[in-house]
Order: structure tokens, then C-alpha cells, then sequence
């Protein structure tokens, strides 16, 4: 059987670049008896070596450019179907909430995977003109339709699109992600950012800019704490800006509220990078309104850092109490609870353990590995 797998995705630090690249990796260590092409952009090659693929992995190299957004979808719903067509491939596997909708009339089965919920529930929030979110969430919609089977990362995921879009339950599937990968290369994973002080003391916040990600409650919050008890303490953010307006409100409300150094951004930082990070923060901060998994918690876990969370979506279900949680709506109970985790060390030290226990659920084999039965399923 000819199997395929679309893997054109941002070569920007991202969730997407995490599960592209780990997912190519445990697909180039298994031991899979079909024949399989991976189409993957020109910037991925340097994760893999080339000269030592299974002889049933074919990659199938494509220029950058195919990553921006307009010309990504007219090479996906007209370009690779036929190019499918030639190669004889029976299945793909399409993870990044689009398929090539042209399949289902080539008779090629779709596994589409949807990592996103966003445009249903918050679509106010998106990133970008409505124009092309609109545009984005017709085109989730038509390849949700037209899939054969769905994998979704969490129940919460599943139960929220099969409430919205009435779909069968039997089509999807539920695939936890992993985070056992933060070790993968020791010789890169202490890279230092320079000039940055390690040992001060700060708190951790890695999530990209957009609305639904609430940076300025967060900020609010933390300007109240820094008002009331002169605390030396920063506030660090690890962000890939997708939102340019909202990023421009947060700039103006920190310069107009915070003294300088209070809070930092970095952008669109490298994996190498956030490792010490993690280690030496007080604590990871996440405020969300909409995740269907929320991979970066688990990347603090796995990091010793322990871990205050919005209690929304998928969250309570990815991180158990393994984390301290607030509702991303109550400053006064984020507040709260970033003093909490200031002032205890003990709970702290008691979240690093239920971390770095509760970690070792989510492994990047077990996610191809259900993966793979899903899409080879008859």
C-alpha cells in the first residue's frame, strides 16, 4: 500500500514545527511494511538524515515558498492530489486541519488531523482579517466533511466539534501529543540567551501572541502585585507574534505601566533556547481561552517548572493537578494565585514532582503509533 503524509508546515517555532518534526522522526525509526511519501518543505531536511531512511520512506522535497498561506492552499487542494494520483497512493494523512478535499473524488482515503477548535468558538479572536479567517474556517470545515477519519488531541476537542459541526463519533479518534523531546539533543538543549540574568527571579510565560491567549489580564494582574509589594520579580514572555494589533495594545499598556525590565518579550526563540529558561523560572504562567491540548504546560513539566494554568477547554483534562489553576476572567484570582506560588515554595517544589510524574503519559511514540492504526484502519 502507498501511504503519503503532508507535513508542509511553519518553519517558525511553533506547536505545528513540534509535532511535524517529532512526528517525521518516530515515523523514520518504525518499523511501517507499506510505502511512504513524506512532502515536507526544503527548511525540515536538517532534522533528518537523508542518507539513512528506511528504504519505504520516499521524501518528497518542496520549495519554501509553498508555506505561505494562498499559494500552500492552491499547491495542496490542486497540485498534490494529482501528484497522489501518479504516485498510486491509497491514504494520506493531512495533520494540519486541512486535506486536500480533491482526494475524496480520486478515491484517496483522508486522515485529517485538527488541532484547532478556535475558528467555531472564538473566531473573534483569530488572528489576521475576517475575511481570511472566514476563508480558514470554510476550508476546516469542507476537509472535516470530506475526511474519512479526524484526530483530534484531546476528549474535550472531540466533544466540542462533535457538538458544534454534529458530526459521528465514530469518525474521530482522540491522540494525545507528546513532550519527551526536550532532551533529545543534550549538546544544544543549555543554549544561553545573552545578556539575559538567569539567576533573577522571574516568571515564565511561552505562548504565542494573539487574543485568545489573554496576555493584558495576565499583565493587569501582575502590575497589581508589583504595586502592592515592591517585589523584584520579572515577568518573561517567549512569543511568536501572530496577532500585530494586539501585540501593539500589550506594548502600549506595558510601557504606559511598567518601569523598564519589569517585562520582557523574546520572539519567535528556538527550542535550544527555552530549556534553561523553564529550569530557572519560579513558575510557567498560561492564560487561555481555547486549547485543544495546550502542549507548552507539558513542556514545563517535562522542564521542572512548575505550572499555573487557565482552567478552560482542554486544559483540567491535559494537566490533571499537576497544576495550580484560575479562570482566565478573574484578575483578582490570577493574582491570587501567582502570589501563591511566590510565596510557597513547598507548592512549588510539589508541582515540579506531580510534573514530572505526570510527563511520562505523553510520548511522541504513542502519538504516531495510534496515529498509524488509525490511518492504516480498514
Amino acid at each position: 500500500m502507498n501511504i503519503a503524509i503532508d507535513l508542509i508546515g511553519t518553519s517558525v517555532a511553533s506547536g505545528t514545527k513540534t509535532y511535524n518534526i517529532n512526528f517525521l522522526k518516530q515515523l523514520i525509526k518504525s518499523n511501517q511494511n507499506n510505502r511512504i511519501y513524506v512532502f515536507l518543505c526544503n527548511n525540515y531536511l536538517k532534522y533528518i538524515d537523508q542518507n539513512n531512511l528506511p528504504k519505504n520512506i520516499f521524501i518528497k522535497k518542496k520549495a519554501n515558498f509553498i508555506n505561505i498561506n494562498f499559494i500552500k492552499i492552491i499547491w495542496m487542494q490542486i497540485i498534490l492530489p494529482l501528484e497522489l494520483k501518479f504516485l498510486n497512493v491509497s491514504k494520506i494523512f493531512s495533520p494540519m486541519n486541512y486535506c486536500p478535499i480533491l482526494c475524496r473524488i480520486l478515491k484517496i482515503e483522508i486522515t485529517l488531523g485538527i488541532h484547532s477548535n478556535l475558528p467555531w468558538v472564538h473566531f473573534n479572536k483569530m488572528p489576521g482579517s475576517k475575511t481570511k479567517n472566514f476563508l480558514i474556517k470554510i476550508l476546516m470545515e469542507l476537509s472535516i466533511k470530506y475526511s474519512d477519519k479526524l484526530i483530534v488531541n484531546s476528549n474535550f476537542a472531540k466533544n466540542e466539534i462533535i457538538d458544534i459541526l454534529k458530526l459521528e463519533e465514530k469518525k474521530i479518534k482522540v491522540v494525545y501529543l507528546g513532550v519527551d523531546n526536550q532532551n533529545a539533543v543534550e549538546k544544544n538543549d543549555q543554549k544561553n540567551l545573552k545578556n539575559f540574568n538567569y539567576n533573577s527571579h522571574y516568571i515564565l510565560c511561552v505562548s504565542s501572541c494573539v487574543r485568545y491567549h489573554n496576555f493584558i489580564n495576565i499583565l493587569e494582574s501582575f502590575k497589581k502585585i508589583l504595586d502592592e509589594d515592591n517585589k523584584n520579580i520579572k515577568l518573561i514572555f517567549v512569543s511568536q507574534i501572530l496577532d500585530y494589533k494586539y501585540f501593539e495594545e500589550i506594548k502600549n499598556f506595558i510601557s504606559k505601566n511598567f518601569i523598564k525590565d519589569e517585562i520582557i518579550f523574546f520572539e519567535n526563540l528556538e527550542k535550544e533556547f527555552l530549556k534553561k529558561l523553564y529550569n530557572n523560572a519560579l513558575f510557567y504562567i498560561f492564560s487561555s481561552y481555547c486549547e485543544v491540548f495546550g502542549l507548552t504546560t507539558l513542556e514545563a513539566m517535562s522542564n521542572k517548572c512548575p505550572v499555573l494554568v487557565s482552567k478552560t477547554s482542554a486544559l483540567p483534562e491535559i494537566n490533571s493537578d499537576s497544576a495550580l489553576y484560575f479562570d482566565p476572567d478573574n484578575k483578582d484570582e490570577i493574582k491570587k494565585k501567582i502570589l501563591e506560588l511566590i510565596n510557597n515554595f513547598n507548592l512549588r517544589n510539589s508541582l515540579k514532582s506531580k510534573g514530572l510524574d505526570h510527563v511520562k503519559n505523553f510520548k511522541w511514540s504513542k502519538t504516531f503509533e495510534s496515529t498509524m492504526l488509525t490511518i492504516l484502519k480498514q
